[in-house]
């Protein structure tokens, strides 16, 4: 009896209490892709929902002019080069001035920077994705013309996905940075680990809160940002 008494007990002691607060899981991967250059979207592969690998093509942005445009200062960057081994040549014979070998240097380095700028362009065409993840929402269409800063996609990760909890703020009498504890997924029923990686550093004196970040420990499946939860948390005795 005696011991079952002492099982009471500790029992007791290290599961005294559970608190519970409501959460959202977020991504920590979330951005919206924009063009940088102007020209019409020639290729849209992905629709909203649809899932990409890290380097895959999004978008495809017509680019016939920026090629043309590189080509070009290809062949003046070559006349360049050119000229300015011909004054080298020239300078053996004390046929020229070192000044005239300076400019013509600058110039072939002018014309280096010119293709170099040439060749991002044409890069800026095919919009790879940045990361693994899934299309959030589409904000363009085929065809349609687009301009520097126009948005193209909003894109989400699912691998890198964070809970974010708000508390009473009393809670910071035994609330601690590395605490894990469960959520149960409103959505799915699903109950999956979290742990406390982030107290906030002011608490809402109106409502007597304080927001906590907290990393979702895998494995996890079919969690996607956005969905809602109960975070409880196990509160042992003293």
């Amino acid at each position: 009896m005696k011991k079952f008494l002492s099982f009471i007990l500790l029992a007791s002691y290290l599961y005294a209490e559970d608190f519970s607060a409501r959460a959202v899981i977020i991504s920590l991967d979330r951005t919206i892709l924009s063009s940088e250059i102007a020209g019409e979207i020639i290729e849209l592969s992905k629709y909203e929902g649809d899932s990409f690998k890290k380097g895959d093509s999004l978008i495809k942005i017509d680019c016939a002019v920026y090629s043309a445009q590189r080509r070009k200062i290809e062949v003046e960057k070559e006349i360049s080069r050119l000229e300015h081994e011909k004054n080298k040549k020239l300078d053996t014979y004390g046929s020229i001035g070192t000044f005239e070998i300076q400019i013509s240097q600058e110039n072939y380095n002018k014309q280096k920077a010119e293709s170099d700028i040439a060749s991002i362009n044409v890069s800026r065409c095919n919009i790879q994705a940045p990361f693994d993840g899934r299309i959030a929402s589409k904000k363009v269409s085929k065809y349609q013309s687009v301009k520097p800063q126009d948005e193209l996609l909003e894109i989400v990760s699912l691998d890198n996905l964070e809970a974010r909890v708000v508390v009473p703020s009393s809670w910071l009498v035994w609330l601690k940075k590395g605490m894990d504890f469960d959520l149960n997924i409103d959505e799915t029923k699903a109950t999956i680990k979290a742990q406390v990686v982030q107290i906030d550093s002011i608490v809402d004196p109106t409502s007597q809160s304080i927001s906590l970040r907290a990393k979702l420990i895998k494995p996890y499946d079919n969690i996607i940002p956005g969905m809602s939860a109960t975070a409880n948390f196990y509160q042992k005795n003293n």
